[in-house]
């Protein structure tokens, strides 16, 4: 095992003609990427531009840099990938500041300077071209297939991925039970062939334990792949659509700028202030003409496989075995209940911190690893709001506990992130830059309702198993310390976020923003625990099935409560195809302004498409829900004359007015207890019996209401 580790995390300084040979390889990558970007140019279906961009993205320009760059192995894959998004991110923005939108003529300068980067290196390296185009006929010689009868002899050895294999077919049967099932207070693990899904991933993980116990890291890798299939691939399999309301308003954000090739018009949203998420997907969909709201659908799995390397390859620079790293990565991915991995900036923002941290911790060996490290940096600060300055954060106390070098480091993403903040001061202050320095009411949720007895058990086992990781991480990093093992990297990982509790919010989802730039360090200080107890071996047979089953229990609990925080909201969350196409023809066909509003944020993305920015130009509340009306005009909904009130409001306004039912709202005012039982059925009867309302659209999922103004019925 050590021999594995010592090939990923040794410098070229130490490694000799093997850290040359391993530039040579990422020269080759580099090349062979850039045909790669070429060929997203041929008349070929979108999709498959958009996997042949993405390999180009996510390979080509980090290779291309950091072939020139002398760091251990473990930073390089860490750090390749990441450098590919930097790049999007950074170019973008800055043409976006200067007004200009050159898509496919950025592609050709990315996939040029990759290709006279890599060309040059090694050149210089080799001398002649002849070895590098050697390289490139090798790497497309297939090897000699293995037989039949070979492979099946080492699949029936191989009773670990057996085992897997039984898992993702488990997997794969339970899926049709998953789509179109019945309204759940308790979500998608209680209804349909929710416990499948359950079982399928315990298979998964119990495989990928067995792997590492008999030391099978091909397989255990592979089961990584596998539940991030279970868990996330999922939800992309049995929707129409990508879940989440919020999710459309960076699609819309997206959108207006492949559009209109520009950002949003100041004082619309934050969103135009930190612009390099929508800049770079909007690039994106203009290259490959694939519509960003399939790209949001794909969006989890590639941010978990990402997220995955780099927690193996962190793990494997702080000094652990593969084993350790790989069941780092494991556990990250079952405890990552948060669900903030959907297309948006903080999901990307987190999977560049990642690279960003390994190449600090790359720089105490290398101090050249510090210069990409701050380039990266800076990619990372236009991208969103609050991840860099968790980083600053960690790059602080790893210089201070000499973790990191240069000293300096700190000091450049300071001034990077305070040159960046300070114009923008009057545009953040509305949104409040600081909630007051109470940690305890900045970490309380944006929800402080008591609703079902559903959302009390969700919230008890979410709560649960957060408790239990930090708890449980907490004590790992004291027994490491104690017995001279390393922890402090991964203990400044997973403790530091808890210090943006001390002065923000962050609209009272600021424990989920701890808890989710926690998981990393917190997954790899348990898991040396967890890989010691699956490896016992010389003890009493009694003592080590007793630990076997602890484990069983632990890994069986935290499974379920893993799922049960990502699916417990599902009837909430889940969104339909005929609501993201009527949310379309609605705002296209409208006139601003217009006012649309619902009982409650769900089910109707009126931000899913850049006409929104027409509607939010009069009015930025446009679509303000009901819900976040005042308590004293919500009290005895609906019989305190609430129709009656939306009346003379919308007969006063300008523009048309319209409300919005849709199933996702009466599930969530259900749930977290806005109004009692019936309120909703009583408040739609009403606006059927009025005379000033009158039905625009209707389907079995969404009703909208319309104040006439005279105007005919549409439905």
């Amino acid at each position: 095992m050590a021999d594995h580790r010592a090939a990923l995390v040794a410098t070229p300084h130490d490694a000799g003609e093997s850290g040359r040979s391993r530039m040579r390889r990422l020269d080759a990558v580099a090349l062979v990427s850039v045909c790669f970007a070429f060929a997203t140019l041929l008349p070929i279906p979108g999709p498959l531009q958009a996997v042949l961009l993405t390999v180009f993205l996510l390979v080509g320009p980090g290779a291309a840099v950091m072939t020139w760059i002398r760091v251990p192995a473990a930073a390089v894959v860490a750090a390749v990938p990441v450098v590919g998004i930097a790049a999007v991110a950074a170019s973008t923005t800055v043409l976006a500041w200067f007004h200009r939108w050159p898509p496919t003529g950025l592609l050709l300068a990315l996939a040029g300077a990759v290709l006279v980067s890599a060309s040059i290196h090694d050149y210089r390296t080799v001398g002649h071209p002849g070895p590098m185009l050697a390289r490139l006929r090798a790497g497309f010689r297939p090897d000699r297939p293995a037989t039949m009868s070979s492979a099946w002899a080492r699949l029936r050895s191989n009773l670990p991925l057996r085992l897997l294999i039984v898992g993702l077919v488990c997997w794969a049967a339970v899926l049709p039970g998953l789509r179109d099932v019945p309204y759940s207070q308790f979500g998608l693990l209680f209804v349909g062939a929710g416990p499948g899904l359950v079982a399928a991933l315990v298979l998964v993980v119990v495989a990928f334990l067995w792997a590492l116990r008999e030391g099978r890291l091909p397989t255990a890798a592979v089961a990584i792949g596998a539940a991030i299939l279970v868990q996330r691939v999922t939800v992309t399999l049995i929707t129409e659509v990508p879940i989440y309301g919020w999710t459309y308003k960076h699609i819309g954000v997206v959108d207006y700028i492949e559009r209109f090739h520009a950002l949003p018009p100041e004082g619309i949203d934050i969103y135009g202030e930190w612009p390099a998420f929508f800049t770079s997907f909007a690039w994106f969909g203009n290259v490959t003409s694939v519509d960003a709201l399939l790209v949001a659908h794909w969006f989890a799995p590639v941010v978990h496989a990402l997220l995955a390397i780099g927690i193996v390859c962190i793990a494997l620079l702080i000094g652990l075995d593969i084993r350790v790293a790989l069941a780092a990565a494991m556990i990250a991915e079952i405890v990552n209940w948060v669900g903030q991995d959907y297309f948006s900036p903080q999901a990307l923002a987190l999977v560049m911190a990642l690279g960003i941290v390994a190449l600090l911790i790359a720089s105490r060996e290398s101090p050249r690893a510090a210069y990409p490290a701050v380039a990266l940096f800076a990619a990372l600060v236009p991208t969103h709001q609050l991840t860099p300055y968790w980083l600053l954060a960690v790059a602080a106390l790893l210089t201070v506990t000499r973790r990191v070098r240069p000293w300096w480091i700190p000091v450049a993403f300071g001034v990077l992130l305070f040159s960046y903040l300070v114009p923008r001061l009057d545009i953040v202050a509305p949104y409040g830059l600081l909630s007051g320095f109470n940690p305890i009411d900045n970490a309380a949720s944006n929800v402080a309702l008591d609703g079902t007895v559903g959302k009390l058990f969700t919230s008890v086992v979410c709560r649960s198993l957060s408790a239990g990781v930090i708890l449980v991480a907490a004590a790992c990093a004291v027994l490491w310390w104690r017995r001279q093992r390393p922890s402090l990297i991964a203990a400044v990982m997973a403790f530091s976020s808890f210090v943006l509790l001390a002065g923000q919010s962050y609209g009272g989802e600021a424990i989920f923003r701890v808890y989710l730039y926690a998981v990393p360090g917190c997954a790899i200080l348990i898991a040396p625990l967890l890989v010691d107890a699956v490896s016992m071996s010389g003890v009493a047979a009694r003592l080590r099935l007793a630990v076997w089953a602890g484990v069983g229990v632990t890994v069986i609990g935290a499974v379920f409560a893993g799922l049960q925080g990502y699916f417990g909201l599902w009837s909430l969350v889940i969104g339909y195809r005929s609501q993201v196409v009527l949310a379309e023809d609605m705002l296209a066909a409208e006139q601003a302004p217009a006012t649309v509003m619902s009982l409650y944020a769900a089910g109707l993305p009126t931000r899913g498409s850049a006409d929104y920015i027409r509607f939010a130009e009069y009015d930025k509340y446009f679509d303000r829900p009901y819900v976040s009306y005042p308590p004293d005009v919500l009290a005895n909904f609906p019989d305190s004359g609430q129709v009656a009130q939306l009346t003379a409001e919308a007969a006063a306004r300008e523009g048309d007015s319209f409300i919005v039912l849709t199933a996702q709202a009466s599930a969530a005012l259900e749930y977290y207890g806005y109004f009692p039982a019936g309120a909703v059925e009583e408040f739609e009867r009403q606006l059927w019996m009025s005379t000033d309302w009158t039905l625009y659209a209707a389907d079995g999922h969404t009703t909208v209401f319309r104040f006439s103004h005279g105007m005919p019925d549409r439905g």
